[in-house]
């Protein structure tokens, strides 16, 4: 009985510290490191639809890029994305263990390979740009020398047929993930051909024929199918693999301010950048567009530094695609729907396979409350398409559109008019001429004037925009700004 419950501790132990492994990393990326996962979701655009999925068909890794991008959608709910990677890293870990004791590994060396691989892959996760599809390619590969370990007993004619089938099949699923398949490939022979099994490829008749075939055709066949690099400059095989990194806390917080102002938890952004001791300029940028969103902009103005409101950004060629979304937000709440829209269309320029699902909802939203109904179908019909966006499309018809973007139809600009650029004052003047109790934009242009020390034109704007509309100023800094200049 003893060595019955010996035996079945030995045999789940592994398992169980894979287990407790996974559930680390669950616990690490749920708590410290979770609006990863939204910006993931964010930047990618997968549809339930034939032609879509065909599309996956035209590049290698067509299998691993179809199932990373299925899971990276459901991201976009809460809980979700540290879930899904922690089961994933589990599954890549049990593989591995299981894969390494069927070819002949010692268990301890076999957890321990299988730990290092799930740590490895996990590092490669703190970078938001890190796929989903490149872990399934690795995943893959694993999964594919699990059948022919099976058969690492049976004549090498056998084994060497098989390798062809599942070599070929992971290299056209999986893209890279044929290098981990070869590299168990090669250990597992390598131990037969060390033990002089007799069955092992390399000690029998048709090694000698096959085993030069094996090391000179699949390399050729595989280089073949990585003609799709990410990176022209780097020649990186597609869909990348990844680089081992550490987490980045500057990253998170931005991330963490930027869908907290996208999922409207205002109070709860305004609570997290003031207890930060030094938040970044983009940190900063989202808190402010808060602040703005609910009339507290010019009581807070300064409250937390750096003080950045985005309007003396100048979108051009050197333009990062950061600055390109902050900016498009920034305009979104004005209500230029013009250049909001605009820059939607950038940032589905700049991203990866120009997809990205929470600019094609932005495109949908500024053509709603723009009032182009045609182009905004063009764009809901995308996300009747999607899981996480189809219930928000079907609600958000011509119409019949949702409150907040219906109290933005009022300070949206009907008129067409000729931009002769696209500086920031000229857009606030613009708007609020056509619209003169448009707030967020007055208070945009009247802080832009006291931060860059124009005190004559913001006389000048409180004469022509404040008091028109507000009478004398309320608000401690304008009063005393303009009391001062009088």
């Amino acid at each position: 009985m003893t060595r019955k419950r010996d035996s079945i501790i030995r045999l789940t132990a592994p398992y169980l510290i894979l287990l407790i492994m996974a559930f680390a990393v669950w616990a690490y990326f749920q708590t410290c490191y979770s609006y990863t996962f939204y910006y993931k979701e964010q930047n990618q655009l997968f549809l339930l639809s034939g032609d879509y999925i065909a599309t996956y068909f035209t590049k290698p890794a067509w299998a691993a890029c179809l199932a990373g991008d299925f899971l990276t959608q459901f991201f976009y709910y809460m809980y979700a994305g540290a879930a899904i990677f922690a089961a994933l890293i589990l599954l890549l870990g049990t593989t591995a263990y299981k894969s390494l004791c069927l070819a002949g590994f010692f268990r301890p060396i076999s957890l321990l390979a299988a730990v290092c691989a799930m740590a490895v892959m996990t590092t490669f996760n703190f970078n938001p740009d890190y796929r989903m599809s490149s872990l399934m390619c690795v995943l893959g590969g694993l999964l594919s020398f699990l059948p022919y370990s099976l058969l690492l007993r049976r004549k090498p004619m056998v084994r060497l047929v098989v390798f062809y089938i599942l070599s070929s099949l992971c290299v056209w699923m999986f893209n890279f993930g044929f290098v981990v398949f070869l590299i168990l490939f090669a250990i597992a022979e390598a131990r037969l051909a060390i033990r002089q099994e007799e069955h092992s490829i390399t000690t029998s008749k048709a090694g000698k024929v096959f085993v030069p075939l094996c090391m000179t055709f699949l390399p050729i066949y595989y280089i073949a199918c990585t003609k799709y690099p990410v990176d022209p400059t780097t020649c990186r095989s597609y869909p990348g693999i990844g680089d081992v990194g550490l987490p980045r806390q500057d990253i998170e917080d931005y991330l963490e301010a930027d869908n907290l102002y996208y999922f409207g938890r205002y109070e709860e952004l305004s609570a997290k950048v003031e207890s930060m001791k030094s938040p970044s300029r983009e940190v900063t940028f989202y808190y402010y567009l808060a602040m703005a969103r609910q009339g507290l902009l010019p009581h807070k103005l300064r409250s937390v530094k750096p003080v950045n409101l985005g309007t003396l950004y100048e979108i051009g060629p050197k333009s990062t695609p950061t600055e390109i979304k902050m900016v498009n937000e920034l305009y979104f709440a004005l209500g230029d729907m013009t250049l909001a829209e605009r820059e939607a269309l950038l940032s589905c320029v700049f991203s990866r396979d120009n997809r990205n699902v929470r600019m094609i909802k932005r495109l949908a939203e500024t053509n709603l409350v723009a009032g182009d109904n045609e182009a905004a179908m063009k764009y809901l019909r995308i996300l009747d398409k999607t899981i996480a966006y189809r219930k928000w499309s079907q609600a958000n018809r011509p119409g019949r559109i949702n409150p907040m973007l219906r109290e933005m139809q009022q300070y949206a600009v009907k008129d067409d008019t000729i931009r002769l650029n696209a500086k920031c004052r000229d857009v606030l003047t613009n708007l609020l001429r056509a619209n003169p109790k448009n707030r967020i934009a007055l208070d945009y242009l009247l802080c832009t004037d006291y931060l860059v020390g124009a005190r004559e034109l913001f006389a000048e704007d409180m004469k022509t925009y404040y008091i028109p509309q507000y009478g004398m100023p309320t608000e401690q800094m304008y009063r005393m700004l303009y009391g001062g200049e009088k």
